[in-house]
């Protein structure tokens, strides 16, 4: 009885094991793989959204993307380009990319957990970039694409390129306050970053340490020409300036009615496993295993899918 009951133990033990590390794996992975969805369709809509002034084709790359907004604005000075709207939430505002680390996304508008999902988000209330003041972006580390794991390689000097229907501007890293160094960490609290410096930048914001929301790693980087013609804030951007943008929040905010679903998926991922196996003990295993596996898979995967909106992203 003894033997029996800590084999059901130790068989528990190991379904949970595999279900933590499935999940590391999606968290790791998986999650990319809608990031990389999200981009495609950012970029197919940054691209549709110019096309009324300029002919551009972006085939789902941002940096194609970029490039083709560059060379039809190449004309226009950026400091008299015409001021446009500030876009809602969801939708995209422009290309970034560091070649340092080898980073080339569609930013999206808000830092939300949604916004956040497809890519660099920008806090909303601060100004886009390219104009003048402080524009802040946030972006993930570990999860979603990892957009701004290696934020902490950057130094002093380093370029910083963002391209919007604005124009392209060229930002160079400068050092952090207090220290040679351009990385610096502060409190997920210390909304100061965002404040108007008394100068044209962009504030890069990410989780840190890696795999940890316990601080926040910060990046500037100053303006290198004149700034373009600042866009009025709409009413829907007025409204999306809560508490993201009054604590580094950067979609860590999770969704409590998720956790339900997660567990239901769960549950049931495992009562068709145990029913996959005991028919397979009374007729056939191999069939057993080609008809559940499909379906217990599946099941887990829609747990994590649940899970991930439970939990922060980091």
């Amino acid at each position: 009885m003894l033997s029996k009951a800590l084999g059901f133990l130790g068989r528990a033990f190991i379904i949970v094991g595999l279900f933590i590390l499935g999940f590391v794996a999606f968290q790791l992975w998986g999650t990319s793989l809608e990031e990389g969805r999200n981009q495609s369709e950012l970029t197919d809509q940054l691209a549709h959204s110019v096309r009324n002034t300029a002919k551009v084709s972006s085939d789902g790359d941002a940096g194609k993307l970029a490039n083709a907004l560059a060379k039809a604005f190449e004309n226009t000075d950026p400091a008299t380009a015409p001021p446009t709207p500030a876009p809602a939430e969801g939708e995209p505002v422009g290309v970034i990319q560091i070649p340092k680390i080898g980073l080339e996304r569609v930013i999206v508008q808000g830092v939300s957990k949604k916004d956040l999902k497809k890519g660099p988000g920008h806090y909303p209330g601060t100004p886009l970039p390219g104009q003048a003041g402080n524009s802040g972006i946030a972006g993930h580390r570990t999860t979603y694409g990892a957009p701004f794991n290696r934020i902490d390689e950057l130094a002093p000097g380093d370029e910083i390129t963002i391209t919007t229907p604005q124009g392209r501007f060229l930002y160079k890293v400068i050092k952090a306050p207090d220290s040679d160094a351009a990385p610096y960490i502060v409190k997920p609290t210390d909304v100061t970053v965002l404040d108007d410096k008394g100068d044209n930048r962009i504030t890069l914001t990410a989780c840190h340490p890696e795999y940890s929301a316990r601080q926040r790693i910060i990046v500037n980087a100053v303006l290198s020409e004149e700034p373009a013609p600042t866009s009025p804030p709409s009413k829907a951007v007025t409204e999306a300036v809560t508490t993201s943008n009054r604590a580094l929040d950067e979609g860590m905010s999770g969704d409590d009615s998720a956790l339900l679903p997660a567990i239901a998926f769960a549950v049931a991922a495992l009562l068709v496993g145990i029913a996959a196996w005991f028919i397979g003990t009374r007729w056939k295993k191999w069939p057993m295993w080609v008809l559940g596996t499909p379906i217990v898979l599946g099941l887990v995967w829609f747990s994590y899918v649940y899970l991930d909106r439970y939990l922060p992203s980091l």
